[in-house]
């Protein structure tokens, strides 16, 4: 549910998830604040080199997470978003993005996940990528998106006011590089969808045709799920924590919970 951000301000919970995003970003260098510069500077120097370059700004938003539910698993959420629907590029003309998408998860997928850890020798556990879309460095965008660098120009982001450096106060429209992957971005949710396939396919998983986000590791007796930040896996018990174990080599993910202590595309399991 979404909470518009004078009501947000206002409730105590509210306004410490988005205070706690904020800080969250600022942690891990979304941005680079070393780097700032006039947007006029970057104009000039992307049209002498021939480069192209978008500007964004970010925006705070806060939302009630399982709304539906008891309040007992409601939870207020900031999230400091990218605008992608003002991305423009250096000659102030709205940004063209690459027309791929990403998957879509399926409830009956879900529903097969936990016929499977009911079986014989068999469990289903949970867990929840921790900040999913930022674990992707822009860097790294073209290449995931297989596409020469000039296809996928780099973003220059303008920060709201109160975010500002007293440093800043005289410098004219002060912008400075987008380093990490945010909510908003056009192609956030591909790009996520494909640092995470790319992982899973290192560690011996292979995709399951016609079914988009489902994932099975025949070696491990394995079935993994995934949507957005939900990771679901099921399949023989004795393996699943080693599994965990070497996932999270190298993506950043929640401690795993059993499936029926998990919320999942809403609803909770029913033993």
């Amino acid at each position: 549910k979404f909470i518009p951000m004078p009501q947000a301000m206002k409730i105590p919970a509210a306004k410490a998830a988005v205070v706690k995003e904020w800080d969250k970003l600022e942690k891990i260098s979304a941005w680079n604040l070393t780097k700032v510069r006039s947007k006029k500077n970057v104009i000039d120097e992307a049209r002498k080199s021939g480069a192209t370059v978008h500007f964004a700004s970010l925006m705070d938003i806060c939302h009630l997470k399982n709304s539906e539910l008891e309040a007992k698993h409601q939870k207020y959420k900031g999230r400091v978003v990218l605008r992608g629907d003002i991305v423009k590029d250096d000659s102030g003309s709205y940004a063209v993005f690459t027309e791929q998408g990403s998957s879509a998860s399926q409830m009956t997928a879900a529903k097969i996940m936990d016929i499977i850890s009911r079986l014989p020798g068999c469990n289903g556990q949970a867990a929840d990528a921790v900040s999913a879309y930022t674990q992707v460095k822009m860097e790294d965008a073209h290449k995931l998106l297989k596409i020469p660098k000039s296809e996928c120009p780099d973003i220059w982001i303008r920060l709201p006011r109160h975010k500002w450096p007293k440093s800043w106060s005289s410098m004219e429209d002060p912008v400075v590089p987008l380093e990490r992957n945010l909510y908003g971005h056009p192609l956030a949710g591909l790009l996520w969808e494909r640092q995470f396939e790319k992982i899973l396919l290192k560690h011996g998983w292979e995709k399951i045709p016609n079914w988009e986000c489902l994932f099975v590791h025949r070696a491990k007796k394995l079935f993994l799920s995934v949507y957005v930040d939900d990771f679901r896996m099921a399949g023989a018990q004795g393996n699943m924590k080693p599994m965990w174990k070497k996932l999270r080599e190298t993506l950043l993910l929640e401690d795993a919970v059993d499936s029926s202590k998990n919320t999942y595309l809403g609803c909770n399991q029913a033993n």
